[in-house]
């Protein structure tokens, strides 16, 4: 059975498409992996935009697929990539790539993004599909790039990854005593699932979340803040970080991931890598959920997401989109890092949409 034809297959199998951003759980039970690892195994549906339109989405799925066996075929095509002074380079030999970048021999929207991959922000017109394109010349996404983004699977597959957060951290709002959690968030970028999480928590159950914002890219986190002061946000707070100390460059300084040690131990409700995970090597991802881990308060959960081995369209990813510097991982490397951690991967969640982009792991404290 194809993915196409296994998905339709679940999809007929439910009464109705699921509302965009709705989960819908197909299984959650308890497995084990080839070493006899015991973790917690749940499979759902989430509702996407993409589902308003399921020839299209269909459509652009074969297409990939048929630039994916391009791909295979043809290693010598390079990958697109950003140069040191910020260009986006193109292989013209590429089909893959041409066809994504180029209409007719011309530069598209799509390049103008291109230019944005080595940038946090790079993601949130995928996220943010509505509102998209704020941080391209046009201000907005024009139809091209919005159709491309709304149906090819890593699009689908980041919105599936933000909304399955977002119930996570709801569900961790219901059981945490109190009006309050205090969440870090490691690799936040644009904050694209920090506010939605935020957005549900304060509607479905009047709590507010004090938010530690960690990352790397200070223009991230001024366009973070810059969407959070529009989102509607009435109670949770967000710290952004010290702020830049060049008078002339207002904004943030952008702060090193490896800060949050600072914070006290058990005085978190939860941790979230949902962004920085599937770029560290392995000892380094140990070390960082040795270092979370000790910070979560009992019960809490360590949230993060890797992008599956197993996913469809790999080389389109890597070689013609030309993402960069990612680690593909499947359960056994999520294990494997949760095992070196000294942590019983009984306390593991591993929850897969059917999209097959991403998988949503989380470690729950002890």
């Amino acid at each position: 059975m194809t993915f196409i034809e296994n998905r339709e297959s679940i999809r007929k199998s439910l009464p109705e498409l699921a509302p965009v951003g709705e989960i819908i759980e197909l299984s959650h039970e308890l497995v084990h992996d080839v070493y006899g690892r015991n973790f917690e195994r749940r499979q759902v549906i989430v509702g996407d935009e993409s589902d308003r339109d399921p020839e299209k989405r269909d459509a652009y799925f074969e297409k990939a697929n048929k630039f994916e066996a391009m791909l295979k075929a043809h290693p010598e095509w390079q990958a697109p990539y950003v140069s040191d002074a910020g260009q986006l380079i193109v292989d013209n030999e590429n089909l893959a790539a041409d066809d994504l970048y180029f209409e007719d021999g011309r530069e598209t929207q799509m390049f103008e993004w291109g230019h944005q991959m080595m940038q946090a922000i790079a993601l949130e017109p995928l996220q943010n599909l509505g509102r998209g394109g704020q941080f391209l010349s046009k201000g907005h996404l024009d139809q091209r790039t919005l159709e491309r983004f709304t149906f090819m699977p890593d699009g689908r597959g980041l919105r599936s990854r933000q909304h399955i957060y977002s119930q996570l951290l709801v569900e961790q709002a219901k059981r945490t005593p109190g009006d309050t959690l205090n969440i870090i968030s490691l690799g936040s970028g644009a904050a694209v699932p920090n506010i939605e999480a935020s957005q549900r928590i304060e509607r479905e159950t009047g709590k507010q979340i004090n938010w530690q914002l960690f990352d790397l890219d200070p223009s991230a986190l001024f366009h973070a803040q810059s969407m959070t002061n529009r989102s509607g946000l009435s109670l949770s707070r967000f710290d952004f970080g010290p702020q830049d100390s060049d008078p002339n460059s207002p904004g943030f300084a952008g702060r090193s991931y490896i800060e949050a040690r600072h914070q006290a131990n058990e005085s978190l409700d939860a941790v979230d890598a949902l962004g920085l995970w599937e770029y560290l090597e392995q000892n380094q991802a140990v070390m960082f959920l040795k270092m979370m881990y000790a910070k979560l308060k009992p019960g809490a959960p360590m949230i993060v997401s890797n992008m599956r081995k197993e996913r469809p369209q790999p080389e389109y990813n890597m070689r013609a989109v030309g993402w960069p510097k990612l680690i593909m991982r499947n359960e056994q490397d999520l294990l494997d890092i949760v095992q070196l951690a000294k942590i019983d991967t009984k306390q593991v969640t591993i929850t897969h949409s059917t999209d097959g982009v991403y998988a949503v792991m989380e470690v729950a404290k002890v």
